[in-house]
């Protein structure tokens, strides 16, 4: 550990004695009898923090603790319960890591989350960040894992004045100097939440902030555009679908469940062709062919992943009952339970309308 200056003192002092005050409340800060949270809950809560933020993730991860109260009863479901539950978190291929994770813990290390990194790296969905915080935050190790907020902070502290790409590795050698060997868990869990309330990444609030004095960009007036941004020159790639809502007499609309790789991952989806870059290139799914009844086109939409958008062409149509391979048939009233990603919800939502 490098020796430290009456900055990083300062800093780690101040920064402490605010969390005492000012915390904030989540479910999987829950102490243990060692008074610090559980490692369990941890590991669940940065695979949900993934790509999702705090205020989505604390009623979801409330109900996921309902049913998997510890790691031995998650090892026991099957994928198709965790994805069930995963529904409208997005970025599915998380839900999968994290069972998988919980599997292998659950075999190797007798249900255990493991207080080592070499074992904590190994686990699927596992990097560098993730397997810090369960050491940091779960069992108090001297250790400083590097999210979004402690990115900024540091870069503010130090006045460190470029693109993100160009500061990581000097971020990386910083964030050494505040692995604390005694109140890791909370300087960590600190950190996250000034970076949140206070070191906030627009108009952070310099005025009210207890470290301004030790802040370089401060000093220099330019928290504002610290750090620095990459502007992306890409354009967003644009793909396209035909999706068909297909129900019976019965109100039981026809649905699948997609391939265990790609995108949405063994999610369930109503009928609809393969992805493509150009709308020439779409061919009608082969289980279309079945329904002879003609289809109503419905209004239609464009979905938003993370680095393309998807539009999507709907059709409608009510068909009679039949046996399909690799399709089943489910009450439309149903939809909203059974774990269907958000665009297939929307998809169903805009046919309902005809």
């Amino acid at each position: 550990m490098p020796k430290l200056t009456s900055k990083e003192l300062t800093i780690q002092s101040k920064l402490l004695n605010w969390y005492k005050k000012n915390k904030r409340i989540l479910p999987w800060r829950k102490l243990d009898k060692k008074k610090l949270p559980n490692s369990y809950y941890v590991l669940v809560s940065e695979f949900m923090l993934q790509q999702t933020t705090v205020n989505t993730v604390i009623s979801r991860f409330k109900d996921f603790i309902k049913k998997w109260p510890n790691l031995k009863k998650l090892s026991m479901i099957n994928e198709n319960q965790i994805l069930q539950f995963w529904s409208g978190l997005g970025y599915y291929a998380r839900a999968k890591n994290l069972l998988n994770s919980a599997k292998i813990i659950s075999l190797k290390f007798n249900n255990i989350v493991p207080d080592n990194y070499n074992d904590l790296i190994d686990l699927p969905g596992v990097g560098d960040y993730t397997a810090k915080a369960i050491l940091g935050i779960g069992y108090n190790k001297s250790v400083m894992p590097v999210d979004a907020n402690i990115k900024r902070m540091l870069a503010r502290l130090y006045g460190l004045n470029q693109s993100i790409n160009l500061i990581n590795k000097k971020i990386t050698s910083l964030s050494k100097y505040y692995a604390s060997k005694k109140q890791s868990s909370n300087l960590i869990q600190a950190f996250m939440d000034y970076g949140s309330i206070i070191c906030v990444p627009r108009n952070p609030k310099c005025g009210i902030c207890i470290i301004a004095r030790e802040c370089i960009a401060n000093q220099k007036k330019i928290t504002n555009i610290i750090p620095k941004k990459i502007k992306s020159k890409k354009t967003k790639m644009k793909k396209y679908t035909r999706a068909y809502v297909i129900i019976n007499g019965s109100e039981e609309i026809l649905i699948r469940r997609r391939a265990s790789k790609g995108m949405l991952p063994s999610m369930l989806e109503v009928p609809n062709d393969k992805w493509v870059a150009e709308k020439k290139l779409l061919v009608k799914d082969s289980s279309i062919s079945l329904f002879q009844k003609k289809f109503t086109k419905c209004k239609p939409i464009i979905y938003s992943f993370s680095h393309f958008d998807l539009a999507i062409d709907i059709y409608f149509t009510k068909e009679r009952k039949r046996k399909i391979k690799n399709h089943d048939w489910i009450l439309l009233n149903n939809i909203a339970e059974i774990g269907m990603p958000t665009i297939m919800k929307k998809i169903v939502a805009v046919a309902k309308l005809n």
